[in-house]
């Protein structure tokens, strides 16, 4: 999605156009002729004094404040709650607002604390539950815990209303409901009565219940009850079936033939590109004229509801001479086509097989195990008590894949390790860059970056690389790749081969990187099975061999798997080194880290799956001697 400017952010929903005139709480925005300021009236008396150089409309009992260029926020009684420091702001909505700092989004709850890390390239305030973030060209939608529930997938996305989005999809403006359903035209998302009726009656029987400002506990009580509620239910009911009808029927299609007329019955079949298969009587000495006429015929249709859509009651066929014929739902009618039995020598035809249908594909629908925000690991963080601002991390979360199985816990290992990055070992929110399901480009954009800082502070920085998702071998040459979410197993063309991602990250000089994999590269995935079909063992991929003051920890060796530790919400590799990391407070050396991860996997795995599973740990020939001694984070 390419940067929006102010005058379009409004219709998404961020509400940063300026308005003189705008309703808030008894408010108006108001602007001071004499001092050019911007304050808030009521009745035409001041009540916030014009000192900001632009306000906004008050949105849950707090408004965005401009002032020398930065954002802030005050409340109903003028009281700046939340600094003017930022460098961009949105309305509240669910108790969140965006805001951006140091040239990243997030989210800060209404004392300024922030709630979802500054991490996205643009965000936009809740709506209906969900806000749209954009990520690396990419925008997702995320839940008020930050957690992503629609992947990074889309080009833009608007405001969910009416539990409907438009976005655009490949340059093509589509329609997507709160699971990530994506429809060509707003009518397919309700395609059904109930969910029609469900998201038009809630939103207008939830605003009719609140309780009025101004009014009284008692009466509000007499107006809101059971029985009333209820009569308001079915009242609306009667109109929301009037209005699927109309909303739906405009795109019905109406594209009518004549399959064939049983003369013994009078009746002719003809086919509804819309509603199938229609009976429709008309007399045998009329037949001839109704066909040769049909395409001149005039229908009038009448819907009901039917089977929770939209359903065809009658349909009056009027022909050019005023006869009139119908289509009735309610009648009783059979159409019996006649069944000919021949007495001629068969026809001898030698069928040619169609290549294209030989091979059947293999389609498999999987149940995806989801224990996230549950394990010991994602609570108690230690909090370093120093900033490393010469430390800097990628972390790549390959967890909805395209054309494969997805990679069950690799959004939250790579979200918690970003928290263990920025609170352990003390990396500044703007020195991390998390992507979740990151495309090829995703990749090599994110080394392109790493590889930038390491070449703009001259060997001071220091780099973490840490990569959870899908790995393939070449067949051939036993070359290990990365696979990006919009990857196929079964070419390693579509994937980052790991001896490049080692070159890359070497080619400018850095104190330090370390490089963590959870993935393995025998073309299994995490429950065992294989990625590609056609592959039935896995295969040993051969190591690819680390460069510079590169130290590298795999979650698995050779063709082994790296399993999920599912009680935990985890990789198994991650869970452990992430264990280790709140154990030790991050004070750990490399050495130290190897051994406990190494061992615990190794047990656990055997435990769990009765199959081993064995991280290594590579050091390049510049750092073959001292890394065990290492400290994970370098003063």
């Amino acid at each position: 999605m390419r940067r929006i400017c102010m005058a379009a952010l409004m219709a998404l929903g961020m509400s940063l156009v300026w308005s003189v005139r705008v309703q808030a709480q008894g408010f108006t925005v108001a602007r001071d002729e004499a001092t050019g300021k911007y304050g808030y009236k009521a009745n035409g008396i001041w009540i916030i004094n014009p000192e900001y150089d632009r306000t906004e409309a008050f949105s849950e009992s707090m408004a965005v404040v401009r002032k020398d260029g930065k954002y802030g926020y005050i409340d109903v009684s003028g009281r700046l709650v939340i600094p003017v420091k930022y460098q961009d702001a949105g309305a509240f909505s669910a108790g969140l607002a965006p805001v951006c700092l140091y040239g990243k989004y997030g989210y800060v709850d209404k004392s300024g604390e922030m709630v979802v890390p500054f991490k996205y390239s643009y965000a936009f305030p809740f709506s209906e539950g969900l806000a749209a973030v954009e990520l690396n060209g990419k925008v997702a939608y995320i839940g008020p815990d930050g957690k992503t529930v629609i992947p990074y997938m889309l080009d833009s996305g608007k405001p969910f209303k009416d539990g409907i989005a438009e976005v655009t999809v490949d340059g093509q403006t589509k329609y997507m409901d709160k699971v990530g359903n994506i429809f060509d035209e707003v009518s397919e998302a309700f395609s059904s009565f109930s969910g029609f009726a469900r998201h038009m009656i809630e939103e207008k029987v939830n605003a009719w219940q609140k309780k009025g400002r101004y009014e009284k506990t008692a009466d509000w009580m007499t107006r809101v009850n059971e029985s009333t509620r209820q009569h308001m239910v079915d009242s609306l009911l009667g109109i929301a079936q009037s209005e699927y009808i109309a909303f739906m029927s405009k795109n019905v299609g109406g594209q009518q033939t004549i399959v064939d007329y049983d003369a013994d019955g009078e009746i002719f079949l003809i086919q509804d590109s819309y509603f199938g298969s229609l009976l429709v009587p008309v007399p045998i000495a009329e037949a001839e004229n109704f066909e040769t006429s049909f395409s001149s015929v005039c229908r009038t249709p009448y819907y009901a509801i039917q089977n929770d859509g939209l359903g065809l009651r009658e349909m009056t066929y009027t022909l050019p001479d005023g006869r009139q014929y119908r289509y009735d739902n309610s009648s009783d009618l059979t159409f019996a086509m006649a069944d000919i039995e021949y007495e001629f020598d068969a026809i001898d035809i030698n069928a040619v097989p169609d290549n294209a249908m030989a091979d059947k594909g293999s389609q498999q629908i999987t149940t995806r195990q989801i224990s996230v925000g549950t394990s010991d690991v994602d609570k108690g963080i230690p909090e370093a008590s120093e900033v490393n601002d010469r430390l800097f991390a990628v972390i790549i979360a390959n967890e909805d894949y395209q054309r494969e199985v997805d990679v069950n816990f690799a959004v939250n290992d790579g979200n918690t390790f970003g928290e263990y990055c920025r609170k352990t070992l003390g990396i500044p929110e703007q020195n991390i860059h998390i992507v979740e399901n990151a495309t090829l480009n995703n990749i090599l954009a994110e080394v392109d970056w790493i590889t930038k800082v390491a070449e703009a502070y001259q060997g001071e920085a220091g780099l973490i690389f840490y990569y959870a998702g899908h790995g393939i071998p070449d067949e051939s040459t036993g070359d290990a790749y990365l696979l990006p979410v919009d990857g196929y197993g079964s070419n390693i063309n579509t994937g980052y081969k790991l001896d490049n991602l080692y070159a890359s990250l070497s080619s400018a000089p850095s104190r330090y990187t370390y490089v963590f994999l959870d993935a393995c590269f025998s073309g299994a995935e995490r429950g065992g099975s294989m990625i590609a079909s056609a592959r039935g063992i896995a295969i040993r991929a051969k190591s690819s061999a680390p460069k510079g003051n590169m130290v590298v920890f795999s979650a698995a060796q050779g063709d082994e798997t790296a399993y999920p530790y599912k009680e935990k919400g985890h990789g198994m590799f991650t869970y452990y080194l992430l264990k280790k990391l709140q154990e030790s407070g991050g004070d750990v050396t490399l050495g130290e880290l190897s051994d406990y991860v190494r061992g615990e996997v190794r047990k656990q795995s055997i435990v769990s799956n009765s199959k081993m599973q064995t991280p290594t740990v590579m050091a390049s020939p510049a750092m073959h001697d001292s890394w065990q001694t290492l400290q994970l984070v370098r003063p």
